[in-house]
């Protein structure tokens, strides 16, 4: 559900706060509030689609991100004010009326930003309120992150109390402890009634949380409707596999345009270009569009010590937005800035906040039309940005669109490619089912066929004798494959795709491009490396190019923030190397 009828939304920063405007003409502006960690990464396209939808009906949208969060100032880690995200709410509020001098504002949040939203709206006089799948009480949801952070310890590998002292880690993003502090005292059903003439609450299935904060705001003589929240479970479980609610944003935006009509007669948008330079003490970060009708999201950081020679690009990993994971990449980027590294961190088509090409099919992972992507990433970076050379960095699919762009691409002079699953795909191979799919090794069905568990499922019949069948039949058939590729040569799938891994490496060798591949120990790439390499890497050994490291302790994510802090000075290093070859 891509809206095309609107312009892209106008990047804008202020007081520290980074957002997106969605300009339009009606008189009855929305302001956006977001969820915050996991949830965020979830919806940043779906919220993105939200505002463009919003304003192809004729309301002014402004999404931003909270302190410490996402694309603005400072340090999430660092917060020291337990009002410092409601202070952001408001300001923000207040911005809107600057951006288009609406008649009414309506607010709309989700999760936290639900909280938020029915904060402002119990101060301040807004005309409408949305609240989707909201945290009706803080203490709750701090509660609920941490017993989440507990069970999927296993994958990410750390526990709530890895954050900073007092506050939370909850999948790699933090909260520091005035910012727990202040999500901790939100309480809708203890707070004074919003000063709204309507609110919508768009529930979860069986919920009990918001059948009772329905409930509560009735007491309260607040006019509320209910409608379900359509397609909750696949929008929010994972943000590489996110399902964007269509039903729901088309019933969200009805609702708005029934109870408080867009003005036909509102004065023209706001013209010319908003602010959206961050200054800080030894960098500046500038949000750009840029490509084709400003297709393209980008956050460029420039490292204000030393000239653009070269800049780092990073890609998006899977579908998590240019912020990276638990907002890493930001991170190393401001990191990195500071060591006197400029970069581009992107949003290629179809993730957060960049479009589709027109016609461009959903799926847009592990395919080569994103190489139009980095392209016009490069064309921005060599030209506007005056970069002479570009390293590309990226972890996991973006590690992956990384080196098939440095091989099609000669202005890259450096691949930083970290936990890349795959190092080519079968043409034959369909992406989203291998991605939903975990990797079925013989070994992996040696384990299973003693555990317990498993005979019990085939026993019971949970499990299809014939799947099991048909899986270990396919990990046989991959084995014999490679073990007869010498000899079955252009009739063996591993002679063929292996022929393209070399030639990639040759390609690369040749025009002198350094390879820094950077695994985590045990993540499911390094099996990959080793099918084209051998299993103790020798294969390697005649691309004198090529670096491979490993990290130990660390996730596929590099959710610890030891894992990142070692990432980190691997990408500095990197960025001497550089430095070096250039001045040779």
């Amino acid at each position: 559900m891509e809206t095309m009828t609107v312009a892209p939304a106008e990047p804008v920063v202020f007081d520290g706060l980074a957002g997106s405007f969605h300009a339009a003409r009606g008189d009855t502006a929305i302001l956006l509030l977001s969820p915050w960690g996991y949830e965020e990464l979830c919806s940043r396209k779906s919220y993105r689609i939200l505002g463009e939808t919003l304003a192809a009906r004729g309301y002014p949208t402004l999404r931003f991100d909270y302190p410490g969060t996402g694309n603005s100032a400072g340090e999430s880690a660092g917060i020291e004010d337990e009002r410092s995200w409601r202070d952001a709410v408001r300001r923000a509020f207040d911005e809107v009326g600057k951006l288009c001098t609406p008649s009414r504002v309506i607010v709309i949040g989700q999760g936290v930003g639900g909280a938020l939203a029915a904060d402002l709206a119990s101060e301040t006089d807004v005309a409408g309120l949305v609240l989707l799948a909201p945290v009706a009480q803080g203490r709750g949801y701090l509660r609920e992150l941490t017993a989440w952070t507990a069970m999927t310890k296993p994958t990410f590998l750390v526990d709530a109390s890895d954050g900073p002292q007092g506050g939370l880690m909850a999948g790699g993003s933090v909260l520091s402890a005035a910012t727990a502090s202040e999500i901790r005292s939100l309480n809708i059903l203890k707070a004074p009634a919003p000063r709204v003439s309507k609110v919508l609450l768009v529930e979860r299935d069986h919920h009990p949380g918001d059948a009772k904060l329905a409930a509560n705001l009735l007491e309260k003589s607040v006019a509320v409707d209910r409608l379900p929240f359509e397609g909750y479970v696949d929008y929010v479980s994972n943000p590489t596999l996110s399902i964007v609610p269509v039903t729901t944003i088309e019933a969200v935006t009805s609702w708005i345009a029934t109870q408080f009509p867009a003005s036909a007669t509102a004065s023209a948008p706001t013209q010319g270009a908003l602010p959206s330079t961050l200054q800080e003490a030894d960098y500046e970060q500038t949000l750009v569009r840029f490509g084709a009708n400003g297709m393209f999201f980008g956050v460029f950081t420039r490292a204000l010590a030393r000239p653009n020679e070269t800049a780092f690009l990073f890609l998006n990993s899977g579908y998590d937005h240019s912020v990276g994971w638990g907002r890493s990449t930001v991170d190393f980027a401001r990191a990195l800035a500071s060591s006197g590294v400029t970069s581009l961190r992107m949003d290629a088509a179809g993730i957060g906040e960049s479009r589709l090409w027109p016609g461009q099919a959903p799926q847009v992972l592990y395919g080569d039309r994103q190489l139009d992507d980095v392209k016009t990433a490069l064309d921005w970076l060599t030209g506007t940005a005056g970069v002479e050379k570009v390293v590309l960095v990226g972890r996991c699919s973006g590690a992956y669109l990384a080196l098939i762009a440095a091989e099609a691409d000669p202005r890259v002079t450096g691949l930083v490619a970290i936990n890349v699953r795959r190092l080519v795909w079968d043409p034959d191979e369909d992406v989203e089912t291998t991605l939903r799919e975990p990797i079925q090794t013989l070994d992996t069905y040696r384990r299973k066929m003693v555990d317990k568990r498993m005979l019990k499922r085939l026993l019971t019949g949970d499990l299809p004798l014939s799947r099991v069948v048909t899986r270990l039949a396919s990990a046989v058939s991959r084995v014999l494959d490679r073990k007869l590729a010498p000899v079955l040569r252009g009739a063996s799938r591993h002679y063929r795709l292996n022929r393209i891994v070399q030639s990639r490496f040759k390609a690369l060798r040749e025009r002198g491009v350094p390879v820094s591949l950077i695994f985590c120990e045990g993540d499911r790439g390094v099996q990959d490396v080793q099918a084209w390499f051998k299993e103790d890497f020798s294969g390697l050994a005649p691309y004198e190019n090529v670096e491979l490291s490993m990290i130990a302790n660390a996730d596929h994510n590099l959710t610890p923030l030891a894992s990142r802090a070692e990432v980190l000075e691997l990408l500095r290093g990197f960025a001497s190397s550089q430095r070096l070859r250039a001045r040779k």
